[in-house]
């Protein structure tokens, strides 16, 4: 079971290194080309995106492979981009690594500069569960069930 707890300050954020998928590294390493080391990134949750995003300049560093173009509706704008494959670790967490999934490349707006992409609903219903407690001021993430929710399974 992984779990991550943070302080809920202006933002929800985790922090995650991102990786070419397992796959893309082999093939890298067949054609003798040097694989790509992880970027390390700080993501932003947003529960309204159903999308999870990379900014450019992560996606260049990787040379991830592609999965296809899709339309992303922002609040800024509705746009045709591309959709890579990636693989998400998340040191200084306890969380399970997402050995591929399928992100946008996608600027964010200046206001989040510091960020370099979203966590979106797509990646968020990969995970058990989300909890926010305002008033204790932070936000839970948990990779599966916690113990006692198991055993009532059980």
């Amino acid at each position: 079971m992984g779990k991550y707890v943070a302080a809920a300050h202006d933002h929800l954020t985790v922090p995650a290194r991102v990786l070419q998928t397992q796959g893309q590294e082999q093939a890298f390493r067949l054609l003798g080309r040097p694989v790509p080391d992880p970027v390390p990134v700080r993501l932003i949750i947003d529960t309204g995106s159903g999308r999870s995003t990379l900014v450019p300049s992560v996606i260049d560093a990787l040379l991830p492979a592609l999965r296809r173009a899709s339309r992303i509706e922002t609040s800024l704008a509705a746009v045709v981009t591309t959709l890579f494959w990636v693989r998400l670790e998340f040191p200084g967490t306890r969380l399970a690594t997402i050995p591929e999934h399928a992100v946008a490349r996608l600027p964010l707006p200046p206001l989040l500069h510091s960020f370099q992409g979203v966590i979106g609903r797509d990646l968020l219903r990969r995970w058990e569960s989300l909890l926010f407690e305002g008033r204790r001021g932070r936000f839970t993430l948990r990779d599966s069930p916690g113990w006692l929710r198991m055993w009532f399974r059980g």
